[in-house]
């Protein structure tokens, strides 16, 4: 039973795989009109990549050992047209086309390119860029994203895409959109390259070789056969729980009606109410999911602390110890005394004051409490002494 709902998002990892949406929460219980404090949440936090256009960036840790073209990594580095490298070479950064095998000086090699055209991430709004480890060994995942990042003389269009790096040697691409800049070079590919720009694999039977293309909701995996090529094959769209920064939107909803965009918003449900969010990330793609919070008919107006084990104790449903951070219960009686208080959420009152039986009659209760997102609420009513 607790007071603030502070909806936990919990990514369960089985096998390596984590649910990709966005999490309501757990379900609750409270009294009538008890403020509950709603928060969703979406994945990991990411770390921002702010690189100029035509620039690498890194090298960052991957967070596990790596292995590629037969060779163990633990960094890479991150070319902003949508690649990635276990080389980091600054010379390759404004490299924006390369037909796979390429062996030239400008060319990105040791490298995996997720969806490389000519991508502006500095515009207004950067970062565009994001990374994150993910997670427990041995299954974790290294995310790299492109989240809305404009196109390079079509900044009115944008990418959305991710490098997944398996832990092992696994790779997976996921594009949520790719549009076609048909103002620029709008060439683009999909695919890997060793370390000397001589061995590749692209994308087999496909049209993603430099060459102008788009996608939408499209996945491809990279699986080593020896140490030398790889099996790619198309698999379902995927995209990773990880948080894009500020590139997220969250809607609440009370059945038709809009409550908030905010992550967090308090509610008072005066009976059982059901609450829908909706996540829409980096301007496109949308998760939703719901809770309930189950309300008790009444918070009790009298106790009868007389020692039979019923009703000996004046408690109000809805106290959680995990999401407080500070918390004060106070009883008043009818001349303004304080005959109980307490910082221990979980505790009650017994109708006694410094071990004297407290008189029959009414009492005025006061809560206030800060939960884990500083959001301070309080609340009073009246309580009723029966011996």
């Amino acid at each position: 039973m607790k007071l603030i709902m502070v909806l936990l998002f919990i990514w369960f990892f089985i096998h390596g795989e984590a649910f990709s949406q966005v999490s309501a929460g757990i379900d609750d219980t409270i009294n009538p009109g008890v403020p509950v404090t709603l928060t969703a949440n979406f994945g990991f936090l990411a770390n921002g990549v702010t690189i100029l256009d035509s620039e690498v960036g890194g090298p960052y840790d991957i967070g596990f050992s790596f292995t590629f073209y037969g060779k163990s990594y633990s960094r890479f580095s991150i070319g902003e047209n949508g690649w990635i490298s276990f080389t980091h070479n600054s010379y390759w950064g404004a490299t924006r086309n390369i037909s796979l095998p390429s062996a030239a000086n400008n060319s990105p090699k040791n490298c995996i390119l997720g969806a490389m055209e000519d991508y502006n991430p500095i515009v207004a709004g950067s970062p565009y860029i994001y990374y994150q480890t993910i997670g427990q060994a041995p299954n974790r995942k290294l995310v790299v994203m492109w989240c809305q990042c404009p196109m390079f003389g079509c900044t009115n269009l944008s990418v959305t895409f991710q490098i997944v790096l398996k832990e092992g040697d696994t790779i997976e691409t996921h594009i949520f959109s790719k549009p076609v800049c048909v103002d620029w070079d709008n060439k683009a590919t999909i695919g890997i390259q060793d370390e000397n720009g001589s061995k590749c694999d692209t994308i087999p039977n496909m049209n993603r070789n430099s060459t102008s293309w788009s996608a939408v909701q499209e996945g491809w995996r990279f699986v080593p056969t020896s140490s030398d090529t790889y099996a790619v094959t198309q698999i379902p769209y995927h995209m990773e729980p990880i948080t894009p920064g500020d590139k997220i939107a969250y809607r609440w909803f009370e059945g038709q009606e809009f409550l908030s965009d905010q992550q967090s918003l308090v509610v008072s449900p005066l009976q059982t109410t059901t609450y829908r969010v909706f996540c829409t990330l980096c301007s496109g793609e949308e998760f939703t999911d719901e809770v309930t919070v189950y309300v008790v008919p009444y918070i009790p107006n009298a106790f009868t602390p007389n020692g039979d084990g019923l009703n000996d104790y004046f408690r109000i449903f809805g106290l959680p110890p995990e999401n407080i951070t500070q918390f004060n219960f106070q009883i008043f009686n009818r001349w303004g005394q304080v005959v109980y208080s307490s910082k221990d959420i979980l505790s009650g009152w017994d109708g006694m004051l410094g071990g004297t039986i407290c008189p029959e009659g009414d009492y005025t209760w006061v809560i206030f409490y800060e939960d884990n997102n500083r959001i301070k609420t309080s609340n009073k009513g009246t309580i009723t002494l029966l011996r």
